[in-house]
């Protein structure tokens, strides 16, 4: 920014730059131009699209045609070999003794005739040319086609004129096909030049079952392949010049053309499935799909195919590609030469805004930059005195362990700069063995991703100190040079020692208070003295054996101590009565542990003491009085039921003697999924058989009862 000469201060317009602007245009260029190339794809690929659809409507059209062409022939031809008529006389041909009707001319001729007649119905003729109509004499007609009674071995037994005897070639061919089902023979050329088509139906004797009897002679047709089967291949009423349709068939490795490829009159040629782009390849190798191919004439043509049913035969259908998109192609030039238009309009509107706003936005956009960075570097600041006040240190590393920011706070811990700790990694700062433990809480927050929270402890001169660490992921660190994503952990250190020392001075007062209660509980009942300190020793042994975590094994052993700490409000005399207790007595005891329930709750525990007290009557069937069931049962309610029962069963009262440690384990183990929980029991067992437990219970039993 500068000032000119006087009061006024005005903007110096910076000079065009010309790189920029050409970058610019080019860009735009070759977007506008790739749009408009999207969109001329876009629709050439609807019309092509619209034109797959209507070749696949007429291909499915022309195919059913020529498929009801051969079922009809299939039909009547199969009305003939089923004639009982036509039967019973191949039968009697064929045995041993001919009879009357076998010798019958009349019989032959009946044949003979039903043969004419379906010959002439279905073209199994062949057609006299006018010069030999014009000619009064005996003139043969041409052979080779008609319909013929062949038996087994290839004798013709009864023949139309047009087909006295079957040519090497036909005979062949018929040989060759399956004796007891309708085949189709395909299209071939005699040597006459002529190209023919036939069917071979098999004939059963009369009343037969096809699907058990062998057949005992075939009927064959032979007629000239010609307009009746061609004419199929055109649609009624298209007005395309090239849209066209072909048969073909695979003969080899080429693609034969039955068909005429466009008058009636053309040969039939045969190409190389290997012909690059050939329609009649791709129609052979893909039938049913759709594409733009070439044709025997290298011509593009949308095309598509349809497989003929009973035959080899695919039926190819296409059009010429300048014929079929020729109203499209003009359409679209016309919107691709005007789209072109607009787009150099755009640049031309463009390169006229940026010549008159360049410089203004660019002294808008300096001065707002300008803006943005004090705003930035005041926000950093702020954030800077923020962190460096905080009691805590706070240090933020990247995944491989390098910090990349540390407060005050941490880089007094450092000793030395807060500038000069970023980069350095945690080991090269704190030392390997601190280092350490860092590390590996670091990797299993970014591999939770979640706060990771640790507690440890550390010797600090003459002292041990307790420490919280908190490690938070970050997706990533916004610090320049990182690349995105960067991410990292947050990591804050709490110094915790006076808390934790503070919990342990109330937890230490506690205790106190529950072994007074306990004590002044157990001296009013002598004979169960030593009961509740039983409880508390067992339960918490059964806690730490099925791994309860610290604090649920403090509220096990508490509970276990406090559990009859409502005997303080049931009368001496009650508790040391030696005979039966009355039922008044009995709901007296009962009142009394209920209300210490009530009295505890107004103590705050760490853990869940009192409900624990409250479900320990609970029975693991639900049977108990808060009607809870199975798993809805606090464990250390469960285990302080299990440990209660086999202190009570294995202690002497005044009115018993006690239990034997196996017995009263075999009580409990037959009250399993009823009264007590099974995990429970069984780790209770384990203690007492493979811990020492029996022992130690025996010398804590002794030392209640005075020993």
């Amino acid at each position: 920014m500068t000032q000119t000469h006087g009061n006024n201060p005005k903007l110096k317009q910076p000079s065009l730059n010309p790189r920029i602007l050409a970058l610019l245009v080019v860009v735009m260029a070759v977007l506008g131009g790739a749009l408009v190339s999207r969109f001329v794809a876009v629709e050439r690929a609807r019309e092509l699209l619209s034109w797959q659809n209507r070749l696949s409507l007429i291909a499915d059209s022309r195919a059913s045609d020529i498929e009801a062409w051969l079922d009809r022939h299939f039909k009547e031809l199969g009305d003939v070999a089923s004639n009982p008529s036509l039967q019973l006389y191949m039968a009697e041909l064929q045995s041993d003794s001919k009879s009357a009707a076998a010798e019958d001319p009349a019989q032959a001729v009946y044949l003979r005739n039903l043969l004419s007649i379906t010959a002439d119905r279905l073209g199994f003729t062949e057609k006299i040319s006018a010069e030999l109509k014009s000619i009064n004499a005996d003139v043969r007609q041409p052979a080779g086609v008609g319909l013929a009674i062949v038996d087994n071995k290839g004798k013709i037994l009864v023949a139309t004129a047009g087909l006295p005897a079957l040519g090497d070639e036909l005979a062949a061919k018929i040989e060759r096909l399956p004796l007891n089902q309708p085949s189709l023979i395909d299209i071939f050329t005699t040597q006459s030049g002529s190209r023919h088509i036939g069917f071979a139906l098999p004939i059963y004797p009369i009343d037969a079952d096809p699907n058990a009897a062998q057949p005992i002679g075939r009927l064959v047709g032979v007629k000239n392949v010609g307009g009746d089967l061609f004419k199929l291949l055109r649609q009624p009423g298209a007005t395309e010049q090239t849209l066209a349709g072909v048969l073909l068939r695979k003969e080899g490795d080429n693609a034969a053309y039955l068909s005429p490829q466009g008058g009636e009159k053309d040969t039939a040629a045969s190409l190389s499935l290997n012909t690059p782009d050939l329609d009649a390849s791709y129609a052979l190798t893909s039938p049913g799909n759709f594409a733009v191919k070439k044709d025997a004439q290298s011509r593009s043509v949308l095309m598509t195919s349809r497989a003929i049913a009973h035959s080899p035969w695919v039926m190819l259908l296409h059009i010429d590609r300048n014929e079929a998109l020729r109203d499209s192609d003009t359409w679209v030039r016309q919107i691709q030469y005007s789209l072109l238009f607009a787009l150099l309009a755009v640049i031309g509107a463009v390169v006229a805004i940026w010549y008159y706003g360049t410089s203004r936005r660019s002294l808008l956009l300096a001065l707002e930059t300008k803006r943005m960075a004090a705003k930035s570097v005041a926000q950093e600041q702020l954030l800077r005195v923020v962190a460096d006040n905080q009691l805590e240190p706070i240090v933020i590393a990247d995944k491989t362990n390098i910090a990349r920011f540390a407060n005050a706070k941490a880089a007094q811990a450092f000793h030395m700069p807060t500038g000069d700790i970023a980069g350095k990694d945690l080991a090269a700062l704190m030392g390997s063995e601190f280092a350490k433990g860092y590390s590996e809480a670091n990797n299993v927050a970014l591999l939770r991703n979640a706060p990771y929270i640790r507690t440890w402890s550390m010797e600090n001169g003459t002292k041990s100190c307790v420490i919280r660490s908190a490690h938070v992921p970050l997706a990533h660190i916004p610090v320049e040079g990182l690349p995105a994503p960067s991410p990292g952990v947050l990591m804050i250190d709490q110094d915790i020692t006076e808390i934790v020392n503070e919990r342990e001075h109330r937890m230490r007062i506690l205790r106190q208070l529950v072994d007074m209660l306990v004590h002044m509980v157990d001296s009013r009942d002598p004979n169960a003295a030593s009961h509740s300190a039983c409880v508390a020793f067992v339960a918490r042994a059964v806690a730490v054996g099925i791994g309860l975590d610290s604090e649920r094994v403090e509220t096990t052993e508490i509970a276990g101590k406090l559990m009859n700490i409502g005997k303080i409000l049931v009368p001496s005399d009650v508790l040391t009565k030696a005979d039966s207790l009355t039922e008044k007595e009995m709901r007296g005891i009962h009142d009394a542990m209920s209300g210490s329930i009530a009295l505890l709750e107004k103590i705050e525990f760490d853990g869940p003491v009192v409900d624990t007290l409250r479900q320990s009557r609970e029975c693991f069937n639900g049977s108990g009085p808060l009607g809870l069931r199975g798993e809805n049962i606090l464990v250390t309610a469960r285990i302080i039921a299990v440990a209660n029962a086999f202190i009570g069963m294995i202690s002497p009262r005044s009115y018993r003697d006690a239990l034997g440690i196996e017995q009263a384990i075999k009580t409990l183990i037959g009250a399993i999924d009823i009264q007590f929980d099974r995990r429970v029991v069984v780790a209770l067992a384990d203690f007492v058989e493979n811990q020492h437990g029996r022992d130690s219970l025996a010398q804590l039993i002794a030392k209640g009862n005075g020993g």
